[in-house]
């Protein structure tokens, strides 16, 4: 028995199984399956709550609503089957409600339609698994009728279906750029231009594709660390010019918060106070997040008395809509004042209240370690860091090790830590100045002092340091944010920053010329991509894969049907994907083996032959291929197979790299090269085939060919 093909396009759905009445499962989703425990249990919930059902008479139970404040579970129950979906607990589920109910009833008129498919879901990399709520916490049990209402929260405030718009402000707040371009076709549906509320004012479509375009732009400068761009970007939007309140509510939203990064406190209260009022007007979840962030502010004013009370009127607001990441936010908002205040117990409590609301979330437990650092137990910073492996974790444990190896002074590091943290200011800029001059071999101090430059706008400073720190041995982590602030760079220089300087110059106690880059291979992708990587070229967006993985890259590329290059670096090397109108054209990874050796391995051409196949990183693999056609070595079909199977290699090889960064530039891919053979892959077919691969040899050859 197999799960409903709808579930494709649902980006809510952590995983799903088929199971029958005993709790033996028949099918499950490629690399995400619920444990059998969980299976069994659910089947064992399902049948005593049917049996109760029928003792007081109701009919046949068909659909089961499991909520708790961290799973959500979907069950659907046909007379020789069960369909369980772990959902996001924070999303609605009328969706997966609708897609289980067609499949409890197929074929039924009454039944609800099942919602279009997005493709969202079929890019999503395995999510972990998820357990139903523990006994004690908040159960939904819907008997699914024809006639039977949707559940409640499914549905706006009107009642006039799912509230578009709040689901686009809630991804978006939360940085979530994927699940907002998925929700695009959503806001033109009828019921979403069709609400009468504030927040949902109806845009013609070439606007508000427009509007989404730039808010995911500048919340993807703001994110990556560049708030003057992020803000030059959203200023569009964030004027009262902007019908729209909930595009017009975001961009004033991320405008404080660049605000806020860059150091410009009385910039971040204008956004925030009118961010507030507009607030007021959409939703309870809108107001909580406009008074976190004016908490966030007061704090920089020093008024830390007015800002903890903030903080504690958000976090009701969030507690009332049982929303875990709002209460995570505004917690270690809490511990960084109450560190300010020197009120170090209370501050570390705040900071573990946040770690206990979301415990994927990497941030609690490093403020706690660099708390530790500053009290100089750099044991205890180690253990708080326990087994976390983030690229922001890693980079405190490089800190610890600078400091035992004796690259910076302890005094030297306690002051980066406090500077590192500090909004810019021409105090920090001396003292990270000072730091990277007295400790020539901790690195870190130049790469803050560089980010401190880009935040306040001054590029060319910032790019001259960034490119002098690649020519140094340099950790994963560091390589990677090097990287990133090249992109932002890039990236404000695209959208009218800072016009690029004729020399990279070194910021710092000796000014150098910034050595020319080496290309790491023959390959021409990855020579280009190494261009992208310095500097050679302008990236349209970056950002860190372990925040926004692969296969939403992927999903984003195809959905927006962009052009250009993606650049991906890790301690693995560099990779690199080269697009047209979405779809993929080339690609090239460390581990992939270039067209002709695919042919070789795949017995289409002779191992003599590879000595006709040109040499050169100008020679692109579609070059070589049609090279090898033309002479009369291999046929044009084995040549595309093998184009198309380096493609889904690289793509394997890529969706690995959980830490490190990635860059797009648009700019360097148009039509095919004369010379090239032509090949185009979908970035979702080839997706599926590797998630497929990947969950049958997690299953073993055995599990993997037997068929349920």
């Amino acid at each position: 028995m197999t799960l409903p093909p709808s579930f494709d396009g649902l980006s809510e759905v952590r995983a799903a199984v088929t199971a029958d009445l005993k709790g033996r499962v028949l099918a499950g989703t490629p690399g995400a399956r619920l444990p059998a425990e969980t299976v069994a249990t659910a089947a064992s919930v399902v049948a005593d709550l049917a049996a109760a059902g029928s003792v007081v008479g109701l009919a046949g139970l068909e659909l089961l609503v499991v909520k708790g404040p961290g799973a959500a579970m979907v069950a659907a129950i046909r007379p020789d089957a069960l369909l369980l979906v772990a959902v996001d607990p924070f999303r609605a589920t009328k969706a997966v409600e609708a897609v289980a109910s067609a499949w409890v009833r197929p074929g039924d008129p009454t039944a609800p339609a099942a919602p279009p498919r997005s493709a969202e879901r079929a890019a999503a990399p395995p999510a972990p698994t998820v357990a139903p709520a523990p006994s004690g916490q908040a159960r939904e049990v819907v008997e699914r009728r024809p006639d039977r209402a949707a559940p409640a929260g499914a549905t706006d405030r009107g009642g006039q279906g799912p509230d578009a718009w709040a689901a686009l402000r809630r991804a978006l707040v939360r940085g979530h750029l994927t699940e907002a371009v998925a929700r695009q076709r959503d806001l033109l549906a009828p019921a979403a231009a069709g609400a009468r509320r504030p927040g949902s004012e109806p845009l013609p479509a070439a606007e508000c594709a427009h509007a989404l375009e730039l808010l995911l732009e500048g919340v993807g400068s703001v994110m990556a660390g560049d708030g003057v761009g992020g803000d030059r970007i959203l200023r569009e939007l964030a004027a009262p010019s902007q019908q729209n309140l909930s595009f017009r509510w975001l961009a004033l939203h991320w405008s404080a918060r660049a605000a806020l990064k860059r150091g410009s406190f009385p910039t971040a209260r204008a956004h925030v106070k009118e961010s507030l009022e507009l607030g007021r007007q959409l939703d309870i979840e809108a107001r909580a997040v406009s008074q976190w962030v004016a908490a966030e502010v007061l704090a920089h004013d020093r008024d830390p008395a007015r800002a903890l009370a903030w903080l504690a009127e958000a976090r009701g607001r969030f507690e009332r809509i049982a929303d875990t990441w709002g209460l995570a936010q505004t917690w270690l908002a809490e511990a960084r004042i109450l560190a300010l205040l020197q009120r170090e117990d209370e501050a570390a409590e705040a900071a573990r209240q946040a770690a206990a609301r979301d415990p994927a979330w990497d941030e609690p437990p490093i403020f706690l370690a660099r708390r530790a650092l500053l009290r100089d137990d750099l044991a205890a910073a180690e253990a708080l860091l326990g087994p976390l492996r983030t690229p922001a974790a890693d980079r405190v444990r490089a800190l610890i090790e600078a400091i035992r190896q004796g690259k910076v002074g302890r005094a030297d590091a306690a002051e980066f830590l406090h500077e590192h943290d500090a909004p810019p200011s021409a105090r920090s800029i001396r003292a990270l100045a000072r730091i990277a001059g007295t400790s020539p071999g901790f690195l870190q101090a130049r790469e803050a002092l560089a980010w401190m430059l880009l935040k306040i706008g001054k590029y060319d400073d910032a790019a001259g340091m960034f490119r002098a720190l690649l020519s140094q041995e340099l950790s994963p982590g560091d390589r990677a944010s090097v990287m990133l602030g090249l992109g932002c760079i890039a990236n404000a220089r695209e959208t009218g920053g800072e016009p690029p300087s004729p020399r990279a110059v070194v910021a710092g106690p000796a000014a150098t010329e910034v050595p020319p880059a080496q290309r790491p291979s023959s390959s021409s992708i990855l020579a280009r991509a190494q261009q992208a990587a310095t500097g050679g070229t302008e990236s349209v967006f970056s950002g860190r894969l372990s925040v926004f993985a692969l296969p939403d890259l992927l999903e984003f590329l195809r959905t927006a049907r962009r052009t250009g290059l993606l650049v991906c670096s890790t301690a693995a090397g560099m990779g690199a994907l080269r697009f047209r109108e979405g779809f993929i054209t080339g690609a090239a990874s460390p581990a992939t083996p270039g067209v002709a050796d695919l042919l070789v391995r795949a017995g289409k051409l002779g191992s003599q032959a590879l000595r006709a196949v040109p040499a050169g990183a100008e020679q692109t693999d579609q070059v070589v291929g049609a090279r090898l056609v033309r002479d009369g070595l291999v046929d044009a079909g084995a040549v595309q197979e093998a184009l198309e199977r380096q493609i889904a290699l690289v793509v394997r090889e890529l969706v690995s790299w959980k830490d490190g960064e990635f860059a797009f530039s648009r700019e360097l891919e148009g039509e095919a090269a004369p010379g090239e053979l032509p090949v185009s892959v979908d970035p979702q077919a080839v997706l599926l085939d590797v998630f497929r691969q990947m969950d049958e040899a997690s299953r073993g050859p055995a599990e993997a060919g037997a068929k349920p």
